[in-house]
């Protein structure tokens, strides 16, 4: 198969802000708030003192014992509450069973066929289970994962409630206890119902219960914008306004997502962790693509093997034995992604225009009476 130059899916996948609130005996959500606090930080690092040759720098011995003055929006728990709530929602829609767009009719058609048949075979349950995995993880909370027992609590558009009670007793390759495997076997088979059936309308409200420490701090989404302007932070949070005027601080939808799509541990045999669905695998740990275009195992690279792959999971369908390549895993994992991945249609060789002979008009003056 060949990339057409018109070819995208839409994301199946549409998770929302994530806001993080506390309750009161007086009110069941007040808005977690970001506070701006001006330190004086130090100068410690590597230039304030050493050139990029690593020589020292010509400076007085108080240079470097003077502070750096910096303005910072940081987030703590407000003394005696106990426990903090961070609630999002997820949508999930049957958007990889065909192509948005596509320019070219026969590669529609195939890929159409690709999805059914993989469909047909199962796969699209491993993807449900997987994404659940990382719901039920409390892999969404990132760093404030660590902050103490959580709790997670799922209530879905088809009126059931599912609950983890605490996802530091869990892990992502253990075996889990037979409550939770329950939940989330349950919990699968309805995103798999929404992944692969276009007139199933799902989706969830997803909230986490976090237990803290007094007046712990919360690491909530940074906002990336223009440099601050004087007297502004410098680090600011992504927040939500609420009704009564008061910002929540919150995680954005992307990084909701990033956390959901942590399933790809297919990018090697022996692949040690899990990365975010990625074209070219990227390892933002160490700044590395797994799937570079060399090894053969980037997106591209497998997706134009999509005629092979249908003939695998033919005969597979067939024999009615399943044994799903992870390769196969992966590109439907992009597809559920969502993206543009077509390639650039090639520039047209101009032709060389003809030269234009403009035509010069010469009026001649009329000479003026004095």
């Amino acid at each position: 198969m060949e990339l057409c130059n018109v070819l995208k899916y839409d994301r199946s996948l549409y998770p929302s802000k994530a806001v993080f609130f506390y309750k009161t005996a007086e009110s069941n959500f007040v808005p977690l708030e970001a506070e701006i606090n001006r330190i004086r930080g130090q100068k410690a690092g590597f230039t304030e003192a050493f050139t990029p040759q690593f020589k020292s720098k010509n400076l007085a011995p108080q240079d470097l014992a003077h502070c750096n003055p910096l303005i910072l929006e940081e987030c703590y728990v407000p003394p005696n509450v106990e426990h903090i709530y961070c609630r999002f929602s997820l949508r999930v829609q049957a958007n990889s069973l065909k192509p948005a767009g596509c320019s070219e009719p026969t590669v529609f058609a195939l890929l159409e066929e690709f999805a059914a048949t993989f469909k047909a075979c199962g796969g699209y349950k491993e993807l449900a289970t997987r994404y659940c995995k990382n719901v039920l993880l409390g892999t969404w909370l990132w760093r404030n994962q660590n902050t103490g027992n959580s709790q997670i609590e799922i209530k879905t558009s088809s009126g059931n409630c599912y609950q983890i009670a605490n996802t530091r007793q869990l892990a992502w390759d253990s075996s889990w206890p037979a409550d939770a495997q329950q939940v989330l076997e349950e919990l699968s088979h309805e995103v798999h119902q929404a992944l692969t059936d276009p007139a199933v309308f799902w989706h969830a409200k997803i909230t986490a219960k976090i237990e803290t420490a007094f007046c712990q701090e919360i690491y909530p989404s940074q906002s990336f914008g223009e440099k601050a302007a004087q007297g502004e932070a410098s680090k600011q949070f992504a927040k939500v306004k609420c009704v009564d005027g008061r910002y929540a601080v919150s995680f954005n939808s992307v990084k909701i997502g990033a956390a959901l799509q942590l399933i790809d541990d297919w990018w090697d045999v022996d692949g040690s962790k899990r990365l975010r669905i990625h074209e070219y695998g990227a390892d933002k740990e160490i700044g590395v693509a797994r799937r570079a275009p060399e090894s053969k195992q980037s997106f591209y690279s497998l997706f134009v093997n999509a005629e092979l792959y249908l003939a695998e999971l033919k005969q597979q369908l067939a024999e009615g034995e399943y044994s799903i390549s992870p390769n196969i895993y992966y590109l439907f994992a992009v597809l559920i992604k969502g993206g543009m991945f077509q390639k650039k249609a090639e520039a047209k060789s101009k032709s060389k225009a003809e030269p234009t002979t403009a035509k010069t008009t010469t009026s001649k003056a009329t000479p003026v009476k004095a």
